[in-house]
């Protein structure tokens, strides 16, 4: 629906579902701009918007604050009944200063934290499974980064690092936003999905049948054999089931072969 974000497209089915959800809103020109840098107050906004804390019509009938909540949150500007209204749920502190910082662009370890704040049923307990390179044990942020590389909901690269300091860009917080709708409400499970093919054509699977490169069927490390799963390529939104009758793949970030 925006005319700068098309099919094939990386984060073309996360957009094009946020969008018709109401969650997220393109520029005048009819763009989204997916590698633009998002701020704090266009991300808080789209994800108390995605966690359903509150609507965009209950921040529009909520009177204007009698005082501002952070000290450079003016009362006038669009994003103030937002902060107000996350405050007061919790979801937001601020800076030690007292100041929010509403245009500083936000980075993936806040986005997560901001995210997982809005809920109040996630179980961190599985934060010690999901250690990666730059989130190690005992730091602020592992918990929210664990609970999202436990669900698939943020990108695991291949060397193991999730880079909680990058700053985010709207198409990978939309991305983000997707996957944990549809995890949450529906058991997705996200990560890349590769595919092993002539070279082991003919050879044989952990279930004991032969492999065929030309047959629907897939690698999975934990599913039982014989699982049919739908595999779907959020670039297009096209999808494929296949059997599993074969273990695997174990590269980081990676759930299906």
């Amino acid at each position: 629906d925006f005319i700068d974000v098309n099919k094939g497209d990386s984060y073309y089915v996360a957009i094009k579902y946020l969008k018709d959800q109401g969650i997220i809103n393109g520029y005048d020109d009819n763009t989204f701009k997916a590698e633009n840098r998002i701020n704090r107050a266009e991300a808080l906004k789209m994800i108390t918007l995605t966690t359903g804390v509150f609507t965009e019509a209950e921040i529009e009938a909520m009177p204007t604050p009698d005082t501002k909540p952070f000290s450079d949150t003016p009362l006038d500007h669009w994003y103030t009944k937002y902060v107000k209204a996350s405050v007061d749920e919790g979801i937001i502190n601020g800076y030690p200063d007292n100041t929010f910082r509403a245009g500083n662009k936000i980075n993936l370890a806040e986005t997560l934290k901001i995210l997982f704040e809005s809920y109040d049923d996630i179980d961190y307990s599985n934060t010690e499974n999901h250690l990666h390179v730059d989130t190690p044990l005992g730091d602020w942020l592992t918990k929210y980064t664990a609970y999202a590389s436990e669900r698939g909901i943020i990108n695991i690269y291949s060397n193991n690092t999730v880079n909680p300091s990058q700053e985010m860009t709207r198409g990978y917080m939309a991305e983000i936003l997707y996957r944990t709708i549809k995890s949450r409400t529906e058991g997705y499970h996200f990560g890349k999905a590769t595919f092993y093919g002539a070279a082991l054509h003919g050879n044989g699977t952990a279930s004991g049948e032969t492999f065929d490169m030309n047959a629907m069927t897939a690698a999975h490390k934990e599913l039982p054999f014989g699982t049919i799963v739908r595999v779907t390529n959020l670039a297009n939104g096209e999808s494929v089931d296949v059997k599993i009758n074969d273990r695997g793949p174990y590269g980081y970030g990676r759930v299906i072969d």
